[in-house]
């Protein structure tokens, strides 16, 4: 981990003495939590002092506002999921794995290293869609972790029904980026759902999609409708 982490106008600066550390931690500590049971709208600065047990001007000899906590708060939870997919990744013999098994074990190592972040995703892409420090922060996240499940899947490309595919696989984990998007959004949303089509239904069948969609060869361009982009092509759109 770097000593300073800069983005924009928020420098988190780690502290030098251990107790300045300590203090530091337990403000991290109480922002995710409050977060993660409550949502960021419930974040205020004199909760998370009260939940630290430290002071305001504690809190903002670190961080300028709400917003810059919430960034460290982005950063810290990211780290550890990294940290957390990496060391499932490092568990498992991937040579010894079809693709089917391939895919879903990087399904499942993602929802191990995700589990019981909802309210904090939502957190982080909701105000990431007007804060450009917790969008970058974000995307510099995802760009991570595809390169990691990419690296896996292309152990089995000559299984791949795809031309290219690397940009195959990039799609492929897109795709699991983009349910997890899905699943938080709609699950939080406070919108009923019918019960035959829960928000979680398409979290159930990812590795299913994934798994068909590498292995089934793109319509050719010469089969689609007139006016109609193949699927080949949409999903170079979506790997762009």
């Amino acid at each position: 981990m770097t000593q300073t982490v800069q983005h924009a106008q928020h420098i988190v600066k780690e502290p030098c003495q251990k107790r300045s550390r300590d203090s530091q931690e337990r403000i991290l500590k109480a922002a995710e939590a409050l977060i993660r049971s409550k949502g960021f709208e419930a974040l205020t600065t004199a909760e998370v002092v009260r939940k630290s047990k430290t002071s305001i001007g504690t809190l903002y000899a670190r961080f300028s506002d709400k917003t810059a906590l919430l960034h460290a708060v982005q950063n810290r939870v990211q780290e550890r999921e990294e940290t957390c997919i990496r060391r499932q990744m490092a568990k498992v013999d991937w040579d010894a794995l079809t693709l089917e098994e391939c895919v879903r074990r990087l399904v499942e190592i993602k929802q191990i290293a995700t589990k019981d972040n909802h309210r904090l995703f939502e957190a982080f892409v909701v105000h990431g869609a007007t804060d450009p420090v917790l969008r970058a922060q974000g995307y510099q996240h995802k760009a991570v972790i595809e390169d990691l499940e990419v690296e896996k899947l292309m152990r089995h490309a000559a299984e791949f029904g795809h031309a290219d595919p690397e940009t195959a696989a990039r799609v492929a984990s897109r795709l699991a980026q983009a349910a997890q998007e899905e699943y938080v959004q709609r699950s939080l949303s406070g919108v009923s759902f019918p019960p035959n089509a829960p928000p979680d239904l398409l979290l159930g069948k990812l590795a299913d999609v994934i798994i068909a969609y590498l292995k089934t060869p793109p319509v050719s361009a010469d089969l689609a409708e007139p006016g109609q982009a193949s699927p080949e092509s949409e999903g170079e759109a979506v790997a762009g």
